[in-house]
């Protein structure tokens, strides 16, 4: 009992010394005139101390100050914050530019109250405040064209960019990851590149040397990769404009200036792929409305190679661009490297949210981002070359080959964010973080896993900020597995008119084998026709989301079918895969006299073992990380890298192969 009371008494001093110590330090800040700090303008305010004096209340310590206003004419504006006996008294004048005519009256008057307050017998000390100057901790960038790039920061249509000046606040720019543009060549001596140029990343394969520099052709074409380079990684300083990513990386890959083979392309896909973390590819097949091409042979399988080797495991990750074939009726399905299983499909909305007259359709658009659209609406301003007419900055970039760039620059920010997210993470990620906009909502369906997709916008617009914090608390999804059915014979004419050629096929539970959820759907169709262009495929899933695989296509009147041509849809993605598959074929009717002809056809499901209830988790983990509080508490879940021989799978070894 004596140590106790010896231990309080103890505590008791040491506290009461701290207050005498505070209360000097105090003093001593009012009379110097707070000589250690940068001064300011005098403010009509003063912050006064009433000394705390054994037994007077809270309550008779307010009527004290009180008093003190009145006679010193002031007003009282309560207690300053927690601090006993601090309260703050304010002249009329606080908060009016000009509180009396004669500004030399004011002095005087202001002068008169603080000498009263310095002598009142019930003061123990007082300041009169000045004003601080305190600025918003926003970034402010000096580049030249900044304030027009309005996909990064629309002050003209608020919430129409894509949502990242709070990550940039966050210190999250990109640093560490490393992007290669596969396009016509990156001026990586030009001053919005030039500091963030990876030349370990970089390639020239149309000239098979390290310098990716386009050629200064005569038509000045070849400016297309060093804007899509500026989108992503343009320095952060006073030359033109600010990446998405400005502490990014961004290396050269240049191909698209000569002749294009299959070798080429997947030399491309493969290109340092243990230095280059993300592929953006503004382009692709023609978009005229009468083509059907992808990768052939090689490059399907450097991209398979890429997404099971790349980044040291994790996956390459390609970015490509939807198409421009919009005004054709172009469908992005008809374009091999945009329903590909291995890429993320970017399509582009234009400055109001909508859809351009340029973008396409498509079931394997994973999401969209911001370009171009008609006047008035802006286009996307980057870097440009300086090469022929160029002047190293340009309001002209358009199209979906300026949408892929941004969502490749967004992706960088999440991988800054969490080094160790996999290429099918980074597809999850896109899933639940895209926004659902305003614009066109019923072109969204739900499907039945609760997600939205729209054949015109995907899953929605990419947003930088929810993108960010929910990859930050992400967790590694399980090893993708896949089944396929068999190749089912049908061998019948497509029905004229309205008439439907209806295939079904259930899909047994039993039959599958960790493959719990979906993700990507293929199928692969042998169909015969005179006119290509009005075949109509459809796919419904046993949840009943119908996925628009092939649409009319005036222009193309090719009679040579489809040949082993794979269609693709992310529209069933979450839904479970067993149940009643149906495949819709018809004629359009753009010419009666050709009837077409199905072969055969194959489904295939990729997914993986994650059951629904743990889709629902995300689901709801994502709703929570959209607050924004992971990232303003700076928690991020840690990353934990799986080799293959830890995989417990007993179809790992059949990962896409």
């Amino acid at each position: 009992m004596v140590l106790e009371k010896c231990c309080n008494f103890l505590a008791r001093a040491k506290l009461l010394s701290i207050v005498l110590l505070l209360t000097c330090i105090s003093h001593t800040i009012a009379t110097n005139n707070e000589s250690n700090f940068e001064s300011g303008n005098m403010a009509s305010s003063w912050a006064i101390r009433i000394p705390l004096k054994d037994g007077v209340s809270d309550e008779n310590l307010r009527k004290m100050a009180k008093k003190i206003a009145r006679e010193t004419g002031l007003s009282f504006h309560g207690q300053i914050g927690g601090l006993r006996g601090h309260f703050l008294l304010v002249h009329e004048t606080f908060y009016r530019e000009n509180g009396l005519n004669d500004i030399s009256e004011l002095k005087s008057v202001l002068h008169r109250i603080t000498e009263q307050l310095q002598r009142h017998p019930e003061v123990e000390w007082s300041i009169r405040e000045r004003v601080r100057q305190r600025y918003k901790r926003s970034l402010r960038f000096k580049d030249q064209y900044f304030p027009s790039q309005w996909h990064l920061n629309n002050l003209q249509h608020l919430g129409h960019d894509i949502n990242v000046t709070t990550v940039w606040e966050h210190n999250i720019t990109g640093h560490g990851v490393v992007v290669a543009i596969v396009d016509d060549g990156v001026e990586w001596t030009n001053p919005d590149i030039f500091e963030n140029y990876s030349s370990e990343g970089s390639w020239d394969l149309n000239s098979n040397d390290p310098d990716p520099t386009p050629r200064a052709d005569d038509v000045g074409l070849n400016h297309h990769g060093t804007r899509c380079a500026g989108e992503i990684a343009a320095v952060a300083n006073t030359y033109c404009a600010v990446g998405v990513a400005y502490g990014a990386k961004v290396a050269g890959v240049r191909i698209l200036d000569g002749p294009m083979t299959d070798s080429l392309e997947a030399m491309a896909f493969n290109m340092k792929d243990q230095v280059n973390d993300i592929y953006s590819c503004s382009w692709g097949p023609d978009d005229n409305g009468k083509t059907v091409d992808g990768p052939h042979q090689l490059a399907q399988a450097a991209l398979a190679h890429g997404v099971r080797e790349g980044r040291g495991g994790l996956g390459s990750i390609y970015v490509v661009a939807s198409g421009n074939g919009g005004n054709y009726k172009d469908n992005c399905n008809f374009d091999g490297y945009a329903n590909s299983i291995f890429t993320l499909t970017i399509g582009a909305v234009d400055e109001s949210g909508e859809m351009p007259y340029y973008a396409e359709n498509c079931a394997s658009m994973l999401a969209t981002t911001y370009s171009s659209g008609q006047a008035p609406l802006r286009n996307i301003v980057t870097t440009d070359w300086r090469m022929g007419s160029g002047t190293g900055c340009t309001n002209r970039h358009t199209g979906t080959s300026a949408a892929a760039p941004l969502a490749a620059g967004m992706l960088a920010l999440a991988l800054q964010t969490r080094w160790c997210l996999s290429w099918r993470d980074v597809q999850h990620l896109i899933v639940h973080s895209s926004v659902k906009h305003d614009v066109d909502t019923l072109d969204y369906t739900t499907n039945g896993a609760g997600f939205h997709h729209s054949h015109k916008y995907g899953f929605g617009l990419m947003d930088s900020w929810r993108l960010v914090n929910l990859a930050k608390v992400w967790t590694s999804v399980p090893w993708m597995t896949s089944w396929s059915t068999p190749i089912v014979l049908v061998n019948q004419y497509i029905p004229t008119g309205s008439n439907q050629l209806i295939e079904e096929y259930i899909v047994q539970k039993r039959n599958l084998v960790e493959l719990s959820t979906l993700e990507h759907v293929t199928l692969t169709v042998n169909i015969d026709h005179k006119y290509r262009g009005s075949v109509l495929v459809s796919l419904i899933s046993p949840a009943g989301t119908e996925s628009k695989l092939a649409t009319e296509r005036q222009q193309d009147r090719s009679s040579e079918g489809f040949i082993d041509w794979t269609f693709s849809t992310v529209r069933c993605w979450g839904e479970q895969p067993y149940g009643m598959w149906q495949i819709i074929i018809v004629n359009s009717g753009l010419d009666d006299t050709c009837q077409g002809y199905v072969r055969n056809w194959r489904l295939t499901l990729y997914g993986s073992s994650m059951t629904p209830e743990e889709i629902k988790r995300r689901q709801t983990l994502a709703a929570d990380a959209f607050t924004g509080r992971y990232l303003t508490s700076n928690e991020t879940t840690p990353c934990v890298q799986i080799s293959a021989s830890e995989d417990k799978s007993i179809l790992s070894e059949r990962l896409l192969t």
